[in-house]
């Protein structure tokens, strides 16, 4: 029985830690856009020749730490794709 409540209980740890969205640091958000770190927060700067109100915002983790949650900046890259593809034709 203690081996059923130790299984239960990794099961419900794994579950958890699948719904738990991933956080990407301004290094990966760089990366996997293709833009530079400078263009990023000019689509984030309301200012700015470069606003993007579509592009995902960061979430401030702690004091001069921010990151993006991974989902969002994937779901622009898509709609970035869809835009590019339906535009071709």
């Amino acid at each position: 029985m203690e081996n059923l409540n130790i299984n239960d209980q990794n099961n419900t740890a794994n579950l958890s830690a699948l719904c738990l969205p991933r956080m990407l640091p301004l290094k990966e958000v760089t990366y996997h856009t293709g833009l530079s770190s400078t263009t990023i927060y000019d689509m984030l700067d309301k200012k700015s020749k470069r606003y993007d109100p579509t592009f995902p915002i960061q979430v401030k983790l702690s004091k001069g730490r921010v990151a993006w949650v991974e989902s969002e900046v994937a779901a622009w890259i898509e709609s970035k794709m869809l835009i590019g593809f339906t535009d071709q034709g």
